[in-house]
């Protein structure tokens, strides 16, 4: 009991150190003992159940490898015509594992394991015969006027079947088979001079220290977050506060700019676009001043200034306008149905490109277009 208690404080001043290692991991199982020795039989009244809990501590190696120790307490026991056994135990296991899905592409990614181990390890048992009879106590190992526990080493080679709950969580199924070295007294019986082993099938769970992010997730800083939720509020007091014109003009020029992006995503080069269709305006008005006519007559390289959806709201823009109106016409883009505002038109484009800089300063989404 004392060296149960020590091992368990072990592990949880291990536990806490590994909260901050990425690639630590602990373990917790329990499950049934299968002994193979000299005692076949488990019918005896009065028996416990050969059984096992294990406390453990897994490190990420490359390649997909792990180190693992873990730290066993059990009880095992047998009977068979003439006797019956009973030893209790501790072990200390050291081993690695690996993953064999892993060979396999298309399961590199899956929530399902197939880990193979094998390693070595440190048994510490105590173990008692008894007369099936009379229950007198025929034997002891070790001997108590000599050691408490028989320290003998060991090795240990199995598989477990693993499935991931959560990013940090796995729970497992594996059976792992043991074979004490240089010793055929774990049931307190020497039959020859085969050595006693046993196995032990275990259920349980594997969790990470550090948290693993779901990748399918995206996770946003609370403060950032909280930061934006708060400039989004004070918009929204500021906006519900404004003066209907107020609000009418900027609902205007939010669209305006979303036709600008509509005719630009369309775009594949400004200065070799040809427009299907250009008229003056929508097939059966006729609102176009001649001058606009006239001005259209040829290909040109033209500063657009705005997009529009109606012709009486590109006129309105005009009226508003603080730049030169003096060559200002509106054509009408029938590929995309909407009415672009032209501020001049120059036959190349070096002189558009001149006086496009004095236009942005007015308009600063202003362009420059071949039609």
């Amino acid at each position: 009991m004392r060296f149960l208690t020590i091992t368990l404080s072990l592990f949880c001043l291990l536990s806490f150190n590994a909260n901050a290692q990425k690639k630590l991991s602990g373990h917790i199982n329990t499950g049934l003992l299968f002994p193979f020795n000299d005692f076949s039989d488990n019918s005896f009244r009065g028996v416990k159940p050969n059984s096992f809990v294990s406390i453990g501590l897994g490190y990420d190696l490359p390649k997909d490898f792990r180190l693992r120790g873990d730290l066993n307490a059990g009880l095992l026991n047998g009977d068979n015509n003439i006797a019956f056994y009973e030893t209790s135990f501790y072990e200390a296991h050291l081993f690695a594992e690996y993953n064999v899905l892993k060979l396999i592409d298309s399961y590199k990614k899956s929530k399902f394991q197939v880990n193979v181990n094998a390693g070595t390890g440190l048994i510490f048992y105590y173990s008692k015969l008894y007369d099936i009879t009379t229950r007198a106590r025929i034997a002891e190992s070790p001997n108590p006027a000599e050691s408490s526990y028989s320290a003998n080493p060991m090795l240990t080679a199995g598989f477990n079947l693993g499935y991931a709950i959560t990013p940090n969580l796995n729970i497992h199924l594996g059976y792992t088979q043991r074979a004490i070295l240089f010793n055929d007294f774990m049931d307190a019986f020497d039959n020859g001079d085969a050595n006693d082993y046993y196995g032990g099938l275990n259920v349980g769970m594997s969790f990470t220290f550090k948290k693993v992010k779901d990748k399918t997730k995206v996770e946003v800083d609370k403060k950032r977050y909280n930061n934006m939720i708060a400039t989004i509020d004070s918009l929204d007091k500021a906006a519900s506060k404004a003066s209907p014109e107020k609000m009418a003009r900027l609902e205007m020029e939010s669209q305006e700019k979303d036709l600008k992006i509509s005719a630009l995503e369309s775009t594949i080069d400004s200065m070799n676009t040809r427009v299907a269709s250009v008229g003056t305006d929508r097939p059966g008005q006729s609102n176009a001043s001649a001058d606009a006519e006239a001005i259209l007559s040829n290909v040109q390289y033209r500063i657009i200034v705005g997009s529009m959806p109606t012709r009486e709201l590109a006129q309105k823009w005009i009226s508003r306008s603080n730049l030169d109106q003096s060559e200002m016409v509106v054509v009408y883009v029938e590929d995309i149905d909407t009415y672009r505002i032209i501020y001049k038109s120059y036959d190349s484009f070096a002189a558009a490109k001149k006086e496009l800089p004095s236009v942005k300063s007015s308009v600063p989404d202003a362009w420059i277009i071949k039609l």
